[in-house]
């Protein structure tokens, strides 16, 4: 009876560490930050104060497609509606269990309180969605570089300022990194909705010391001209390197937690 409990204990043990569920392509900080600089409250339901909590349930197959999305737990048609095409941005890593990916059935909840959303739209500065380009693509497919037409490019107000040289005016180095001398390259795949925000955003190389924070901050800072596909604006991946180096010199100072250099 002792063997056969310590068997059951350990095959429990094997198989909660053998299964990792279905996940978001972005942690839940930046997922949180996506669904703030892209819900949009419908005008009618915000004017007569309608809020609650949109559950979605979905699978999500073994090849990271998503199937089957319905509401299952609703709070007013044009809500589940917005709901509906937040949740269709999002893209999935399938779960896997030992190794393998599998389809998995999962539940994801989308919040609207109109509190929080009329906070939101006054830090992004705007209430509804203007498009760069149209016609828009809707059928939420993301395409690759090389399937486009034009791939996507950073748009600024000034003509001069190109995406380089944005990054190193508005890069700030991170007090602990500077302090650990930490240095290195932060890559980061993400994709460029047709609105020319950014979504989905991947860490694929990490530097420690808050790099990989600042880089993506960097990153949400850029307003971009979407990958245009036979004249339509589309979905596309995209991939960024961000470096981060001390100079060699010992002119550099940390003042007020920001470097500064003579």
């Amino acid at each position: 009876m002792v063997i056969l409990i310590c068997f059951m204990m350990v095959s429990a043990i094997t198989f909660c560490q053998g299964y990792v569920p279905a996940r978001p392509y972005s942690d839940q900080k930046l997922l949180q930050d996506f669904l703030c600089a892209e819900v949009v409250y419908p005008g009618e339901e915000l004017s007569r104060g309608i809020e609650g909590k949109v559950v979605i349930a979905f699978i999500v197959e073994k090849d990271g497609s998503v199937t089957h999305a319905k509401v299952k737990s609703g709070v007013d048609p044009k809500l589940d509606s917005e709901a509906l095409r937040l949740f269709r941005m999002i893209l999935w890593e399938p779960a896997i269990s030992f190794g393998q990916p599998v389809a998995s059935e999962n539940e994801f909840p989308i919040d609207f309180n109109i509190k929080k959303y009329n906070k939101h739209c006054k830090a992004r500065g705007y209430g509804t969605t203007a498009f760069p380009f149209e016609p828009v693509d809707s059928s939420n497919i993301v395409y690759d570089v090389a399937d486009i037409d034009k791939k996507p490019y950073a748009l600024f107000e000034e003509k001069s300022m190109s995406l380089e040289k944005f990054i190193a005016n508005n890069i700030r180095y991170p007090e602990m990194a500077y302090r650990q001398n930490i240095s290195g390259k932060v890559g980061l795949r993400f994709v460029v909705e047709p609105q020319g925000r950014v979504s989905n955003i991947q860490v694929l190389e990490a530097v420690g010391g808050g790099c990989t924070q600042e880089a993506i901050r960097l990153l949400q800072l850029v307003k971009w001209m979407p990958g245009i596909r036979t004249q339509v604006a589309v979905r596309t991946f995209m991939n960024m390197d961000i470096e981060f180096k001390l100079p060699d010199d010992s002119r550099m100072q940390m003042i007020d937690g920001q470097l500064n250099s003579n």
